[in-house]
């Protein structure tokens, strides 16, 4: 069945340079509400999934690759490593692993709506957050699911997994519940450790070789263990977890609360900084060994900061920013805001001299099961009226 056809409209700022300079950001008109984005680990493309239940790939020059559909609204993406494959996950349980060039591998289905995502580094292996924890291979086969007990820690019947994470080399999956359940297994889907949270698991991650795992919840605590489990390294924050990042080498865990705190730790030892935002914390992200921070919050703000709290830039997205994801050395960065994604060459200020939308490019977007290339990309100018940028 044709879909309506994608109108995506791409919007090119210039910094105030030389011509031929390249531009330090790029934004791209999705036609619905972005849910999640996921970039690279080398920061050469973004992938943004949207209410519209339409999946587009960005480069870094701001191109539009490929788009895709999805059967329905889009909540979590995931890439691995160099792109090679790109995962993504619906409201209605669909599971959809496509290549880099757009093309479609496979579709699956869980029970329950698709929570998050996450694929181990060399995309062998998908964990899939829904009412269940499920691991497929890159093949789409179902290799294993596992139920999240129902408890005392929640009124709810059955919980069901909230967030999920892959360690870089695929040994490990951690995953949290709805009811507070902090799972580690191995590749097998054997059950290493629990942990529990006096509420609501929001967020949780694991360093690359898994030494390290965090998770985080409405219980306003923020929990770090090691590979072998026991009692973890617990701190009460003071307010909900709505985000959590940890940096691939396990040194920086970083939070983003309800009220707009973004706090980064050192595991096992007291905090490191806290910068107030404004509003609340949707998103955060931080480099691979911890060069970069970035978070996004409701009130529509951008936020980057080096490892050490100071400020980099702030960028004024104009709606709230719902997913924010850095390349491994920090030096891209991807976001998605009301329905716009954006990608950040991280080392200049998106300041813009002038920015104007110059033109649209229609394209019908294969559906999900077809490879699906964008064809026809858009000439851009730069003209028009100041954007504002709120700077901290």
């Amino acid at each position: 069945m044709k879909r309506t056809a994608l109108i995506i409209a791409l919007i090119v700022a210039l910094v105030p340079a030389a011509v031929g300079a390249e531009a330090t950001y790029h934004g791209v008109s999705t036609g619905g509400i972005v849910n999640d984005v996921a970039i690279t680990a080398d920061g050469r493309y973004m992938v943004a999934g949207t209410g519209g239940g339409e999946i587009a790939c960005l480069h870094r020059d701001g191109t539009v690759a490929w788009n895709v559909s999805a059967p329905g609204t889009v909540t979590a993406i995931a890439v691995a490593g160099s792109g090679d494959y790109v995962a993504a996950g619906t409201v209605g349980g669909d599971v959809l692993l496509f290549d880099g060039n757009g093309g479609r591998y496979w579709t699956e289905s869980v029970a329950g709506s698709v929570h998050d995502l996450a694929l181990a580094g060399d995309g062998r292996s998908l964990a899939v957050a829904g009412d269940r924890i499920v691991l497929f291979t890159n093949l789409g086969k179902e290799e294993w699911t596992r139920a999240v007990q129902p408890g005392t820690r929640s009124g709810e019947t059955p919980p069901h997994v909230t967030s999920v994470a892959f360690t870089d080399d695929g040994k490990f999956v951690v995953a949290g519940s709805s009811n507070g359940a902090i799972l580690f297994m191995n590749r097998a889907g054997n059950l290493i450790w629990e942990g529990l949270a006096r509420g609501a698991v929001t967020a949780v991650d694991a360093s690359r070789d898994g030494s390290v795992v965090a998770a985080g919840g409405q219980d306003r605590a923020l929990q770090v263990y090691g590979r072998a489990g026991g009692l973890p390294w617990a701190l009460p924050t003071g307010a909900p977890i709505l985000a959590l990042a940890l940096s691939g080498d396990g040194r920086f865990v970083v939070i983003g609360k309800e009220g707009g705190d973004v706090e980064c730790y050192r595991p096992n030892d007291a905090p490191l900084w806290t910068n107030r935002t404004g509003s609340t914390v949707l998103a955060v992200d931080v480099s691979r060994r911890g060069e970069a921070v970035a978070a996004g919050n409701a009130g529509g703000i951008v936020h980057l900061w080096n490892n050490n709290g100071n400020p980099r830039w702030t960028f004024d997205a104009g709606a709230p920013v719902s997913a924010v994801a850095l390349s491994e050395k920090g030096d891209y960065l991807a976001a998605g805001a009301g329905e716009r994604a954006f990608i950040f060459r991280t080392a200049d200020e998106p300041v813009t001299a002038a920015e104007e939308e110059t033109g649209t490019a229609a394209t019908e977007p294969t559906e999900a099961g077809g490879a699906g290339v964008l064809i026809g990309l858009l000439a851009v100018a730069a003209a028009g009226a100041a954007s504002r940028l709120r700077r901290r």
